[in-house]
């Protein structure tokens, strides 16, 4: 039987690769895409410049090669919270707090993948991308778990794929506000926040769970999407619009992220 055991040559050019693409982030990071050298990376990681080229032919393919590394382990990351949890809400924290605990944990990695997002916007011509497919993968699994609780009448019926966008976006907007203003520590507190922020908009009349008041809607009032509250006191509090242009705003997002099409603005 052939041995699955990886010889040591395998070893070092896995441990070679780690090294260059961890000192490649750090470059790309700090410095963007356009301010990124061959040569910084080499003096990064301790190499000479050949050395990298042994490895990766050109500075793109580096790049890419480092973006695909931090999708794979982030995707590890976050798929058990949105898989393994029973019910919707636990769900959505799990998926907040590893969410943004990686990205604190790699404040590097976090800048460059603002980056690529923003290039995908900006493109005249937006090409599928690994941005693309890691949103799409990581949403998918949201959309899903948000299926299945409408199914078992955990929450009220919303458009999927719009709910695992916004929650998605939510979270990046999290992320950025607390790097913005250099809050380090337990990401813990805030998941759980806007995980209850979320929750209070999802959740299905008459719902409890633990630790949150009960969901309430006033009687007569059709469901609604995301607006600011301008009633008073609660400037955290959401409401909702009517749940008939969620599909719309999911395609706009996802042409946001790269889609073959121009967003549409409605008149």
């Amino acid at each position: 039987m052939p041995s699955n055991r990886l010889s040591k040559e395998d070893v070092l050019t896995a441990y070679r690769r780690s090294a260059l693409l961890q000192a490649a982030v750090r470059v790309f990071g700090g410095s963007g895409f356009e301010g990124a050298t061959m040569d910084r990376i080499a003096r990064e990681a301790d190499v000479a410049k050949g050395t990298i080229y042994l490895y990766y032919p050109s500075k793109q393919s580096i790049y890419d090669a480092a973006l695909s590394a931090g999708f794979a382990e982030l995707d590890e990351r976050t798929r058990r919270p949105a898989e393994s949890a029973a019910t919707l809400r636990d769900a959505i924290s799990g998926f907040i707090a590893a969410r943004a605990g990686y990205f604190f944990e790699h404040p590097d990695f976090f800048r460059i993948y603002v980056a690529a997002i923003a290039r995908q916007i900006t493109s005249e011509q937006p090409q599928a991308s690994g941005c693309h497919a890691m949103v799409e993968q990581q949403t998918r699994r949201l959309e899903q778990a948000v299926t299945r609780a409408i199914a078992r009448r955990e929450i009220r019926r919303v458009d999927p794929a719009a709910t695992a966008l916004a929650i998605f976006d939510l979270t990046r907007g999290l992320v950025a506000r607390r790097m913005m203003a250099q809050a380090g520590g337990d990401v813990t507190e805030d998941a759980v926040f806007l995980a209850d922020l979320i929750w209070r908009g999802l959740a299905a009349a008459g719902s409890t769970d633990k630790g949150s008041a009960r969901a309430k809607r006033p009687s007569g009032r059709k469901p609604a999407r995301a607006t600011r509250h301008r009633s008073g006191s609660r400037p955290d509090t959401v409401r909702l619009k009517p749940d008939t242009t969620d599909a719309a705003a999911a395609q706009r997002q996802r042409h946001a992220y790269g889609g073959r099409h121009k967003a549409v603005r409605k008149r």
